[in-house]
């Protein structure tokens, strides 16, 4: 096994103090939004860690019933709309659920603000229908500029207001919560592809053997593998110490757009991959990069190195590659 190897091994893999604590048979995890990218990645570690479905151990929640297939396991998904209270144990309840502007006709923000908080009531309702350890939510990088801004955009917004009501939500409660405001995101279960600026990279270089970047100013990002967080979202949930914990999710790089594009030319390419970029001009770049000190700290406490940018790069496209 190579250095690298190594690294992608330790920080893609469940920590020992997940895995000791799914070696009670009372531990327990409920995932909402469980086809979803951070949604799968969370079952495979969790399936990875030992967790056997069939014991009742794991609840899945979606819009509606259906089956996933995740790490050779065929998993049932529950409706989230009246779900059935959850059973005595100890629960690590995750909402990782989301409507974006996207999936609403004609992109709007009053109707995907309506499903997103009718997502979340329902979430609080299961969440609180058991004993939770931690309730763990997945924000986004978008709820900081919205703090930020005159005029947020609505998507920001939203997540900033669905923060809001779960720390409220959590102290009336006492109810330990965890929020990862989720940046940047590289790895296996990505969807959709051309949604995200990597895949849509990836993906330029295996159809047309060239990368084309449009942004004319500087675009800075920083990456983090999709199972390294979810690494660190079950160890920090199981953080006794603490009972409101709320980081940014960040690695160890951060990348400007051009220089991500020729990674990837350099990691999936042939060595004849071109690069295309206007000339820069003038002006604020655009930097959405999240403030790493308490993710990096996680991390390392959980006893793993971050993922570089080039092996994020090629586990990304080894998942497109065989799914699509």
């Amino acid at each position: 096994m190579t250095d690298v190897d190594a690294k992608l091994e330790s920080a893609t893999t469940p920590s020992r103090k997940f895995v000791a604590w799914l070696a009670d048979r009372q531990a327990k995890i409920a995932v909402t939004g469980a086809s979803g990218w951070i949604g799968r990645a969370i079952v495979h570690l969790a399936l990875d860690a030992g967790l056997d479905p069939r014991e009742g151990r794991l609840r899945l929640f979606g819009s509606r019933s259906q089956a996933l297939e995740i790490s050779g396991r065929r998993l049932g998904v529950e409706p989230l709309t009246d779900a059935a209270a959850l059973d005595d144990g100890d629960w690590i309840v995750l909402h990782l659920a989301i409507v974006g502007p996207d999936r609403i006709a004609g992109g709007d923000a009053v109707a995907m603000r309506e499903i997103n908080d009718a997502l979340l009531a329902r979430t609080m309702r299961l969440a609180g229908s058991g004993l939770a350890r931690r309730l763990v939510f997945a924000s986004s990088g978008a709820a900081g500029r919205a703090a930020a801004a005159i005029e947020p955009e609505p998507y920001g917004a939203m997540k900033l207001a669905h923060e809001m009501t779960l720390r409220e939500w959590a102290a009336q409660h006492r109810q330990p919560l965890l929020t990862a405001r989720v940046f940047n995101l590289g790895g296996p279960y990505i969807n959709p592809v051309d949604r995200y600026a990597l895949g849509d990279f990836i993906q330029s270089v295996r159809r047309d053997n060239r990368v084309s970047v449009s942004a004319e100013r500087g675009v800075f990002r920083s990456y983090v593998h999709v199972l390294e967080l979810a690494r660190v979202l079950f160890d920090q949930a199981l953080d006794e110490g603490c009972p409101e914990i709320v980081f940014d999710t960040c690695g160890r790089e951060t990348v400007e757009m051009g220089d991500l594009a020729r990674t990837v030319a350099e990691v999936v390419g042939d060595g004849s991959c071109r690069v295309e970029r206007p000339d820069l001009r003038a002006g604020d770049p655009d930097w959405y990069v999240g403030s790493g000190e308490a993710y990096q700290a996680a991390l390392f406490r959980s006893g793993a190195e971050p993922c570089d940018l080039r092996t994020i790069v090629g586990d990304t496209a080894a998942y497109i590659a065989a799914s699509i």
